[in-house]
């Protein structure tokens, strides 16, 4: 009897030993015979995703297209422990939890299978559940933002956000109407701690605008009830509480998807982001905020050197680059890595064609935290910055207080830029982050410190408004007009024109009532041009106002929108 215990006892010990939980990432050679076709969108985008594309010109081709199921279905069967946990249509795989030892080199030799890999090895096994955790709202509205405003609305009371606002010049689209309505946004990040109850987005859930909630990490886990960093990041840009806080987009439209792991640091996570990245784009969103990077692992063999910062090497930087051609704008925090001996970005913030965001004070200066560039294909990077230092924040409890961190930098901005981007619906992602990159105060001369400089939402407004450059038949650009500022500051400014050709141009200077206020004529020489505008019309009792400017002449058309704010006394 003791004798047969004992046998027991051992074989117990090796049935536990050989049980090692562990997720696994899967890359399959191709989609053949998997059921769906690109003529057939609906079976795997949302109407409004199909929507979008179809206003863009985006084709959909069989990277859009799900996995084979057979594929996947011959991977589950390999143990009964295996557990399909996120699937990737643009990398062609999937994620899988198994608890059998040595599952690895089974799935390689699958002859379908092109890579695998294990992302991380589990101390204790996965939770499991019969139904996962999704929130969906149950009416979804599908319509594209589409409708131009440009009319003034009544200024916004942003109470100790103020300065945070204004830094940028989003005010100035605040003021035309354009806060984000009818934009969609996902965000990733942590958990998104009693987001559910805080009163900073009480107008948010009133208004239906909190579109859907996923958890990529645990499935089975309400990512309401943990971890707070998404809580802060989400505060940045949809916060609406007037006289104390308001967010950059405070009408916009928001998932919110888990994808960080803060028990651990793995490469899972990476692809956790890749998985919420396509459910983003398969719901139709505009604009994503990841304030996550990823460098180093708790698993020292998978850590990351600086010549891995190529846009290709993380399989999150490969996705994120694939999201403007499907379009969608990434804006992801640069990291906070300044002080430190790496120093560098993480990933995705190297993938290319996206709005990698560092972080400044409100003195304008580089914070010392924030993450350099360039990338290891010396690409600049970050690409912009916004404040990152004093940032304005709310906590789970209701508290505004304040933090650092890249992790709101970037929030700011993808907030900024859905508004921007509500302004010119017709524009392309490329379109609105050419425009981003080109408004910020050091376009010119771009560095790895801060990129090409601090962000100015209403000079990106006029730069977009403009038309189509014209060219001559030698493929020579026209004309180039230089504006320092789109806010008139009361005291004489200069507009300088290049020109190649001699052009006799008219200004008109209209304001918003439709009152022409000055029209004159000028001769327009080759080369350089400077012309001095002396005064603008002045307010009546409105506290701001807005002013067109249009140069007019043969084969050009500009049209610029000034700013105007009463002076303290008058």
């Amino acid at each position: 009897m003791k004798k047969l215990f004992f046998c027991l006892f051992v074989l117990s010990i090796n049935f536990v030993y050989a049980q090692k939980p562990a997720k696994y990432w899967i890359q399959f050679k191709d989609k053949q015979n998997n059921g769906y076709s690109i003529q057939n969108p609906d079976a795997f985008l949302s109407t409004r995703a199909i929507t979008k594309r179809n206003r863009f010109n985006i084709p959909i081709t069989e990277q859009d297209l799900p996995l084979n199921k057979e594929y996947i279905l011959q991977v589950l069967n390999l143990d009964t422990t295996m557990l399909l946990l996120t699937q990737s249509k643009w990398l062609n795989g999937i994620t899988v939890y198994c608890e059998k030892e040595n599952v690895l080199s089974v799935i390689q030799s699958l002859p379908f299978v092109s890579f695998a890999e294990k992302t991380i090895a589990l101390k204790e096994k996965e939770e499991r559940c019969n139904e996962n955790f999704q929130f969906r709202s149950h009416s979804l509205p599908i319509n594209l933002a589409n409708n131009k405003k440009d009319t003034c609305f009544s200024e916004l009371d942003y109470g100790k956000t103020t300065d945070q606002i204004r830094l940028h010049n989003v005010h100035w689209l605040h003021r035309l109407g354009y806060r984000g309505e009818g934009m969609w946004m996902c965000v990733l990040d942590g958990g998104f701690n009693n987001v559910d109850s805080v009163r900073h987005f009480e107008l948010l859930r009133q208004e239906n605008r909190l579109l859907g909630i996923r958890n990529f990490v645990q499935p089975c886990v309400n990512p309401l009830r943990k971890h707070n960093h998404g809580t802060y990041v989400l505060s940045c840009i949809a916060s609406e509480v007037p006289g104390e806080m308001i967010g950059t987009a405070p009408k916009v439209s928001v998932f919110l998807a888990q994808t960080e792991d803060g028990r651990t640091e793995h490469k899972i996570e990476e692809d956790n982001w890749v998985a919420a990245l396509e459910w983003a784009d398969s719901l139709g969103c505009d604009v994503i905020n990841s304030s996550v990077g990823y460098t180093k692992f708790d698993d020292s063999t998978q850590k990351r050197t600086k010549y891995d910062l190529n846009g290709k090497t993380s399989r999150a930087s490969q996705a994120a680059s694939l999201a403007a051609s499907k379009g969608i704008i990434v804006c992801n925090s640069a990291g906070n890595a300044g002080r430190g001996p790496w120093k560098y970005i993480g990933c995705p913030a190297d993938a290319t064609d996206i709005i990698t965001v560092g972080a400044v004070d409100m003195q304008r200066n580089k914070t010392d935290f924030s993450s350099i560039g360039p990338t290891a294909d010396a690409r600049i990077k970050p690409d912009v910055c916004a404040l990152g230092k004093a940032v304005y924040i709310a906590n789970p409890y209701g508290k505004s207080s304040r933090a650092d961190g890249t992790s709101f930098s970037s929030p700011l901005l993808a907030g900024m830029l859905s508004c921007l981007w509500q302004a010119f619906p017709e524009k392309t992602a490329f379109q609105v982050m050419d425009a981003i990159r080109k408004s910020a105060s050091q376009a010119e001369t771009p560095d790895s410190l801060l990129g090409y400089g601090i962000v100015d939402l209403w000079k990106a407004y006029n730069l977009l408004l403009q038309p189509t450059s014209t060219y001559d038949s030698s493929g020579n650009l026209l004309m180039t007009v230089s504006i320092p500022s789109f806010v008139y500051q009361y005291e004489p400014f200069k507009i300088t024109i290049h020109s190649a050709i001699k052009i006799k141009i008219v200004m008109q200077i209209t304001l918003r009532n439709g009152q022409i206020a000055n029209t004159k004529e000028y001769k327009i020489k080759k080369g350089k041009n400077v012309l001095k505008i002396k005064t603008f019309p002045s307010l009546q009792q409105e506290e701001y106002g807005f002013v067109d400017l249009r140069l007019n002449g043969y084969e050009v058309d500009y049209h610029y929108v000034f700013g105007i704010e009463k002076q303290k006394g008058e």
